[in-house]
C-alpha cells in the first residue's frame, strides 16, 4: 500500500507542476537556511578545537574608569518681613553629570592583579587587533596578527601540523619567533607545511617560523589568528598607560569551581586596583570590569547589554524566534497550498471513498505524499546549503569565519522540516477525509 501511495505522490507531483514547484521551493529554502544558520552557530560555539574548553572560559574585554560629578546648588527662597525682602538660602549637594573612559586593558595590569585568582586554572592575555599588510609577488596579503603569552596555547587547543608553540622562555627573552596558521603558510610561502625555520617579515622585523597550526576559520579573531607572536616583541604603544592598553584577558576556571565563582573572584581582584595612580589624570573615582562567559561575550555581538547574562538571554530569544519564523512561515504557506491542491482533487477523493476508502486511508495517503515532497525538498535543501556555504566561504562574506556542513544538523533540520511538512498536510487531509461522498463528487468545497 505504501508503495502505491508513493507512486501516486510522484505522479501527482508531475501533474500539478505549479503546486509542486512552490512546495519544493518552500521546503528546500527553509531547510537550506536552517542548515546554514546551524552551521554558523556550530562553527563559532561548538565544543571543538580550538574551543574544546570554551565552557570553562570567562572573558574580560575592557576596563572602564568613571567619575560622577557633583556640585553645590544654592536654593534661594524670598520672604517678606514687614515689607522688607528676606532671603533664606539653603544648599543642596546634587549629581550634575558623569564621565567615563573605556578601553582594553594594559598587559601589566592583567598580570599584576589577576594572575593568582583562587578559582583560575589558566590565564592568558592577548592583543588580536593588529593587521599587517605584506606584499607577495606584488599582491597584498593582510595578516591578522595577535600578540599573546605561552598560556594561550594551553587554553586554546589548536591542532599543530608541524613544529611547536612558543613557550615561557621564548617570551622572557623576547625571541623573534612566530606561529602561523596553515592558511597563512599557504598564502605567504605557497605551501601549508615544511616551513619551519623559514622567515616571515612583518613591518621592519623578521620572525622565524617555529610552528604551524591548522586554520579553523572563526568569526572571533583571537580564536583563529593568522600569525601569533610573543607579546614581548610587540612595539610599545604611545596610548598605553597604567590602566589602559590593547589587551584582553581570558580566564579558565578550575574543574571544581563554577563560572559564577570565577566571575566573583575577578570582580574582587578588580576592587584591589588603585584608583589614585598618576595616570588617572582626570580624577576618575570608580573602576569597573565586566567578566562574561564565552557564550555571553559572543551573545554581546548579537545584542549588547551591560549585563552579559541579559545579552545571552536576549540573543537566545532572537535566534529561537528566527528559527521559528523560518519554520512557521513556509508551514502556513504549505497549508494553503495543500488546501488548494486537495480541493483540486476532491472528486478523486470522492471516488476513492465510494469504493470503500475510509477516513484513515485518505489521511494516510496525503501524509505519505507530504513525506515524499519533504524528502525531495530535503535533498534540494541540502544542495542549496552546500552552494550557500561554498559561496560564503570563498567570497569571504563572514570575514575569517568558515562554515562546515555537519551531518547531524542536516538530520535535525530535516526532521524539523519533515514534522512541519506533515503538519501542513494533516489539517487539510483530515478535513477532506470527513467530506461526504456526494459533496466531494459534485463540487470542490471543503
Amino acid at each position: 500500500m505504501i508503495t502505491n501511495y508513493i507512486k501516486l505522490a510522484i505522479r501527482g507531483m508531475g501533474r500539478r507542476k505549479f503546486f509542486t514547484f512552490i512546495s519544493l521551493f518552500g521546503i528546500s529554502f527553509t531547510l537550506g537556511i536552517l542548515m546554514v544558520n546551524l552551521s554558523f552557530l556550530q562553527s563559532e560555539l561548538g565544543a571543538n578545537k580550538p574551543l574544546s574548553n570554551k565552557d570553562d572560559f570567562v572573558f574580560m574585554s575592557h576596563l572602564a574608569l568613571k567619575r560622577t560629578h557633583f556640585d553645590t546648588i544654592p536654593n534661594i527662597d524670598t520672604t517678606f518681613d514687614q515689607g522688607i525682602a528676606v532671603y533664606d538660602t539653603t544648599f543642596e549637594y546634587k549629581k550634575t553629570g558623569s564621565s567615563m573612559t573605556q578601553s582594553n586593558i594594559s598587559h601589566d595590569l592583567i598580570k599584576t592583579f589577576f594572575s593568582n585568582l583562587p578559582s583560575t586554572e589558566n590565564l592568558t592575555a592577548f592583543n588580536p587587533e593588529s593587521i599587517n599588510d605584506v606584499y607577495i609577488n606584488g599582491i597584498k596579503l593582510s595578516i591578522q596578527t595577535m600578540y599573546t603569552d605561552a598560556n594561550y596555547w594551553k587554553m586554546f587547543d589548536h591542532s599543530f601540523i608541524e613544529g611547536r608553540s612558543f613557550n615561557e622562555t621564548d617570551v622572557e627573552i623576547s625571541a623573534p619567533v612566530a606561529v602561523i596558521s596553515s592558511k597563512t603558510a599557504l598564502n605567504y610561502f605557497g605551501v601549508s607545511e615544511n616551513v619551519i625555520d623559514k622567515e616571515i617579515e612583518i613591518g621592519n622585523n623578521s620572525y622565524k617560523i617555529i610552528g604551524v597550526f591548522k586554520h579553523v576559520g572563526k568569526f572571533i579573531p583571537f580564536v583563529s589568528p593568522d600569525l601569533v607572536l610573543p607579546y614581548a616583541v610587540e612595539p610599545e604603544s604611545p596610548y598605553s598607560n597604567y590602566y589602559n592598553g590593547s589587551y584582553r584577558a581570558m580566564f579558565q576556571k578550575k574543574s571544581d569551581v563554577s563560572v559564577k565563582k570565577m566571575k566573583e573572584d575577578i570582580l574582587t581582584a578588580a576592587a584591589t586596583i588603585p584608583i589614585d595612580h598618576p595616570d588617572n589624570q582626570y580624577g576618575y573615582n570608580e573602576l569597573e570590569v565586566i567578566p562574561a562567559s564565552y557564550m555571553e561575550s559572543f551573545a554581546q555581538n548579537i545584542y549588547y547589554d551591560k549585563d552579559p547574562e541579559k545579552s545571552l538571554r536576549t540573543a537566545k530569544w532572537i535566534v529561537y524566534s528566527l528559527f521559528l519564523f523560518f519554520l512557521l512561515l513556509p508551514t502556513l504557506n504549505l497549508i494553503n497550498l495543500n488546501i488548494s491542491r486537495i480541493l483540486d482533487r476532491s472528486s478523486e477523493i470522492g471516488v476513492r471513498k465510494a469504493f470503500g476508502a475510509h477516513q484513515g486511508n485518505i489521511i494516510f495517503q496525503f501524509i505519505i505524499e507530504n513525506i515524499v515532497q519533504t524528502f525531495i525538498g530535503g535533498v534540494l535543501g541540502l544542495a542549496l546549503a552546500i552552494i550557500i556555504i561554498n559561496i560564503l566561504n570563498k567570497g569571504g562574506f563572514l570575514g575569517s569565519a568558515e562554515l562546515n556542513l555537519y551531518p547531524k544538523f542536516f538530520i535535525y533540520s530535516f526532521l524539523a522540516t519533515l514534522f512541519f511538512g506533515i503538519l501542513s498536510g494533516l489539517l487539510p487531509a483530515w478535513r477532506m477525509s470527513k467530506l461526504h461522498i456526494v459533496k466531494a463528487l459534485k463540487n470542490a468545497k471543503l
